[in-house]
């Protein structure tokens, strides 16, 4: 029997500048998972380890120093195998790929401590893989994406967006359900983007191959408002075993080792910020929806005003608004 083991990982969102409800070292502590990882991994003896992007936290490259990518590279550079990667919304800037080239992950892919995963085509102890991605869109066509093709063993893709068993909405964003995903025809999906752990799931497919779909949640926790701070954060192992000519798998989810919620958050900061983000952001799809389309500033300044919230709220609100606004115009920050 022939067999590949891997580790999934995703949503990164590493930052030297702590989120204003950590305490502590919020670098360190993101570091210290990534050590985690290359550790079991090492353990392991895994084949290459898949990351499914959002490796920064905050999308403008002036505010990711020189320094953090040098430990970055090192860091990557001494896993005992190669990390597959994509891009994430927070490694661009205003979520465009037009934006790549000065992003500093683009620095991290030309070190080689990170391979930029488009296409690419391997055989590990006798199993062909194709592993592949497509840039970070905020709303894919998965019509237009090309399917995964018949002469690999195996077809794996990277994907970073939202994604759950049943799909749905998450305010204007499009939760794609894994039936919707399962017309791409890859046998694995590796998903990103969404931190809720929806767990590791396997579609049975009568007369065609399974397809699995990895989709635990972000390393990092309490980057994104909606985050659920007591979630223990995951990585996925998957062994993909080949006798003759069938195909079989084994998946595990392997939780992090993290300090508890009240020792590195400032709870009460985190609930306030969570509310205001909640806020601002319903706020803003009622403009998209109701008032977006009308030209006059004067309109919306009133609206706002109307609104009576506090400060912070309406700081966040101009700064949703704004982006909302630029958005609709294709004007670039």
């Amino acid at each position: 029997m022939s067999k590949i083991k891997f580790i999934s990982f995703t949503d990164v969102h590493i930052s030297s500048t702590n989120p204003s409800s950590r305490k502590g070292n919020y670098e360190q502590d993101i570091i210290n998972k990534l050590e985690q990882i290359h550790l079991v991994g090492k353990k392991l003896g895994v084949n290459f380890f898949i990351f499914s992007g959002d490796l920064f936290n905050l999308k403008a490259p002036m505010r990711n120093p020189h320094e953090l990518n040098s430990k970055l590279i090192d860091l990557f550079k001494s896993f005992p195998a190669p990390i597959y990667a994509t891009e994430g919304n927070h490694d661009l800037r205003n979520d465009s790929y037009e934006t790549f080239n000065e992003q500093p992950l683009r620095v991290i892919y030309s070190s080689d401590a990170l391979v930029q995963t488009r296409d690419i085509r391997k055989t590990i102890n006798g199993i062909t893989l194709r592993i592949r991605s497509i840039p970070f869109s905020e709303k894919p066509d998965l019509s237009k994406i090309e399917k995964a093709k018949d002469d690999v063993d195996i077809s794996i893709i990277l994907l970073h967006l939202y994604s759950s068993p049943d799909g749905g909405m998450l305010y204007k964003n499009k939760i794609f359900s894994y039936e919707e995903l399962s017309v791409l025809e890859d046998d694995i999906y590796v998903l990103g983007h969404y931190h809720i752990d929806q767990g590791i799931q396997i579609r049975k497919n009568p007369g065609k191959k399974d397809q699995i779909f990895i989709n635990i949640g972000a390393i990092s926790r309490g980057s994104l408002y909606e985050d659920n701070i007591e979630r223990a954060p995951k990585i996925s192992l998957i062994t993909i075993n080949k006798e003759e000519s069938k195909i079989s798998y084994e998946t595990a989810a392997i939780r992090l080792k993290v300090r508890p919620s009240s020792e590195i958050f400032d709870l009460v900061v985190y609930e306030r910020e969570k509310k205001e983000q909640k806020e601002a952001q319903e706020f803003v799809a009622k403009l998209q929806t109701e008032i977006i389309d009308v030209p006059e500033n004067d309109r919306i300044s009133s609206e706002i005003t109307d609104l009576n919230l506090e400060k912070k709220v309406l700081d966040k609100v101009n700064y949703f608004l704004n982006e909302a606004y630029l958005e609709g115009k294709n004007v670039e920050l």
